[in-house]
């Protein structure tokens, strides 16, 4: 939040003195209005001289686009880039029927300006969007954000150690959906394709992998586990890049269990002389039935253990989805939009005073399609696994 830049009551004055009377800084001055020494003036007008063109300098640079991305502008001309994604034609999603440009509304108006120019903003932004229609595509409020194509996402995950998801079934599905955008595959890009029988990587195809039981059992849990068994099958899906390890840790309470703390710990302590951050996507919501004492002692917990390790390590805490239309009426005063909403915004003022940062998804989903009126598919989770890059996109690398 901005605060006012304090207004003095006045300008400072400066001490008048009668005529005829010396004050006191002048006396000893005496004597030495002289004329300067030619040498002098010329130092005095070439200091002048530099003075301008710094000026002039600054001007220049303040005047050219900034990238606050860390990362070049993308100028592709691609309207879906979903396009060469496996399953793109069989699942029926292109990235326009989710995702739309900003466009200029004046003529001078430059395609950077279009984009949330810090942090703050962009999470604001992406919180507090909405649709213009049931299951259109969503539009931040005020600024945008990007939607990148996979070598910006990989250039942008080059400047961390690790990505750790930590949360319960609905982070679960946002990490389905970074593995589908990073394997560019949006059929199987969520799941261990190599471990499936034929019949099954048929059942699973597309929204599948989020929506039945049997599918989810196959989800991917962390970047080595594809990286040492999808190169040698024959369904093979490799990532588009793998330079940093990513992992999802699944937790349902607080404390979680040890062996967790552990796994989270060995993380953190992988490369003790790296400079780089190990960014932190954190969540729990339904798992707990919207506990707020299980949220913030989670967050504690967490952020207690990254303090240990005295790494870089920043945290998002990640609020839950809006109930859909075909949640169960027995759960509509527990986990209904009334609760769903307090809880979002109680929480991410308990993460705000924890220095973390925090990104809200009621508006994202309150107008999109659920199977079950808690969990969304493909359309959204895409979204959302998006919006998190966007968020690794504005973090310092050091």
């Amino acid at each position: 939040m901005a605060y006012p830049f304090p207004r003095f009551a006045s300008a400072p004055q400066t001490p008048q003195y009668l005529k005829g009377v010396e004050s006191p800084s002048s006396a000893h001055l005496r004597g030495f209005d002289k004329p300067k020494p030619r040498a002098t003036r010329w130092t005095i007008t070439l200091i002048g001289t530099l003075v301008v063109c710094l000026i002039i300098w600054l001007r220049s640079l303040m005047s050219q686009p900034r990238q606050g991305d860390r990362i070049p502008f993308s100028h592709t001309d691609v309207d879906d880039l979903l396009n060469h994604f496996e399953g793109r034609q069989d699942c029926g999603i292109a990235s326009t029927d989710i995702y739309v440009r900003p466009i200029a509304r004046h003529a001078t108006d430059k395609k950077h300006s279009l984009y949330c120019p810090s942090r703050a903003t962009l999470l604001e932004a992406m919180s507090g969007g909405g649709r213009h229609g049931f299951d259109t595509p969503y539009f931040p409020r005020g600024c945008h954000f990007r939607w990148y194509s996979t070598p910006e996402i990989c250039m942008i995950l080059d400047r961390f150690d690790s990505i750790v998801f930590l949360g319960d079934e609905t982070l679960r599905h946002i990490y389905s959906a970074f593995n589908m955008l990073l394997r560019e595959n949006i059929a199987l890009g969520g799941l261990r394709q190599w471990d499936m029988k034929e019949s099954e990587r048929e059942t699973c195809r597309c929204a599948n992998q989020l929506v039945r039981a049997e599918c989810q059992a196959y989800s991917v849990a962390d970047s080595q586990s594809v990286r040492l068994n999808d190169a040698g099958s024959r369904h093979g899906s490799p990532y588009y890049c793998d330079r940093t390890p990513h992992t999802f840790i699944p937790i349902d309470r607080s404390p979680a269990a040890e062996n967790l703390h552990t796994t989270f710990s060995s993380i953190l302590t992988r490369e003790l002389d790296s400079y780089k951050p190990i960014a932190v996507i954190h969540s729990l919501s339904l798992a707990t039935s919207l506990s707020w004492p299980t949220a913030t002692s989670s967050m504690d917990e967490w952020v207690t253990l990254a303090d240990i390790s005295q790494k870089n390590v920043p945290f998002l805490w990640v609020g839950p989805n809006a109930a859909g239309h075909l949640k169960p009426p027995s759960q509509i005063l527990s986990q209904g939009n009334n609760a769903l909403w307090h809880y979002t915004i109680e929480m991410a003022k308990e993460a705000e005073s924890r220095a973390l940062d925090a990104l809200g998804m009621y508006n994202l989903t309150l107008q999109a399609g659920s199977w079950d009126g808690s969990y969304y598919g493909q359309k959204v989770v895409l979204v959302q696994a998006m919006m998190i890059i966007n968020w690794l996109s504005r973090l310092e690398s050091t």
